[in-house]
């Protein structure tokens, strides 16, 4: 089967600031993503879930292994995927309108045509009111929205996105959690998502890959077989519990087995 996105046997280590020591970050990772699935990854802090998201976008290199975007290796290029960090990085100059049309100019599409394209997505996106407001008179929710449809403007297949709600307070983070459903289910991407939640993971994914402290491992995938749509609700769902229960022990049982960090000498 040719995946949309897939990772094989990937490996990362970097070398820290006291000579002589090498960090492995991933160790032999793999996982893969279908047409409009969402999937999530979830584990303990430092352990390169992060550092996995950035190889595929091509902004790091693994050191062994491959990523594979339709069955063709995209190790080290850029501009094959669509990635959304943690902060929103909206620039604080230019209003919202003119901070998600920022892909469509780097793709070269004129001004006048690319807000044109802009303005007509910003009702889906919740936006419509705030088209000429710059990012420090919105809520964070609404400047994660901006900053969705920015990444939304990448026009990829496949949206990376890297811990997303964080910084949001709860009742939000729900809110936005409900609002992300409703924007995959219209426009149908590949979603990898980063997350340290466990309920987030199991209300917006179709599949979990659960990952082990450093050096980062795959320790186990779980389907989430709940029917959708699903809301806030479904939490209370029987099969939801239990899928937590199952995911909280893997994530447990991983933490009690952290491995220590390897060390060799840089040649």
């Amino acid at each position: 089967m040719i995946y949309k996105l897939e990772v094989r046997h990937v490996k990362k280590t970097f070398a820290t600031r006291q000579e002589g020591e090498i960090v492995t970050a991933l160790q032999d990772v793999s996982l893969s993503i279908r047409d409009g699935e969402f999937v999530s990854i979830v584990g303990p802090s430092g352990c390169g879930k992060s550092t996995l998201l950035d190889m595929i976008a091509g902004l790091s290199v693994p050191d062994d292994g491959d990523i594979l975007l339709n069955g063709t290796s995209i190790v080290s290029e850029k501009g094959h995927v669509s990635y959304m960090p943690q902060k929103d990085s909206l620039f604080p100059w230019r209003t919202i309108l003119d901070n998600v049309i920022v892909p469509l100019q780097v793709q070269g599409v004129r001004k006048k045509e690319a807000r044109q394209e802009a303005l007509a997505l910003l009702p889906d996106f919740g936006l419509e009111q705030f088209a000429d407001h710059y990012p420090f008179m919105l809520s964070g929710g609404m400047r994660q929205r901006a900053s969705f449809l920015r990444t939304y403007l990448q026009k990829k297949d496949v949206m990376l996105l890297d811990e997303p709600f964080a910084s949001l307070d709860a009742l939000t983070r729900m809110k936005m959690q409900e609002w992300l459903m409703k924007m995959w289910q219209t426009f149908q991407h590949a979603v990898l998502l980063v997350t340290h939640s466990v309920d987030e993971a199991l209300l917006l994914s179709d599949r979990i890959y659960v990952f082990s402290p450093r050096p980062g491992r795959v320790l186990t995938e779980i389907s989430v077989d709940i029917p959708r749509p699903r809301a806030a609700r479904t939490s209370a769902d029987p099969s939801f519990t239990s899928l937590k229960k199952e995911l909280l022990h893997w994530l447990e049982d991983g933490i009690s087995h952290e491995a220590p960090v390897r060390k060799k000498q840089i040649p």
